[in-house]
């Protein structure tokens, strides 16, 4: 079973993992509120690795809402590989903030 939970943006990923988990264990409903163009959907699915995931596109022109996933994390080759996807609306973001957001994410990751 999956939940969408709303999750307030907090200083560290640390904090945000500990709110979302105690969201998700108190929220009865499967989603409780609407979702804006000022949000961010993140959605772990650790059961498997990929190598591409999307989603479904309304076409809406007003939705610009980024989607981050992430799959289950694997060892290759002495390294730890994690499937991550980011589906943005090329409107909202260029590509040099996305290879900001991927730069700082593999460092965060490198000091694990």
């Amino acid at each position: 079973m999956f939940k969408v939970v709303n999750v307030e943006m907090t200083d560290t990923l640390e904090e945000y993992v500990t709110l979302a988990s105690e969201k998700e264990q108190a929220q009865k409903e499967y989603f409780t509120a609407p979702l804006g163009n000022d949000v961010f959907q993140f959605s772990a699915f650790p059961w498997a690795a990929y190598t591409h995931i999307s989603h479904t596109d309304s076409g809406n022109k007003d939705n610009a809402t980024p989607l981050f996933d992430w799959g289950k994390h694997e060892k290759r080759d002495g390294k730890i590989m994690l499937p991550f996807s980011v589906q943005v609306h090329h409107s909202f973001i260029d590509g040099m903030h996305m290879g900001k957001l991927t730069e700082n994410l593999q460092r965060y990751l490198n000091i694990l």
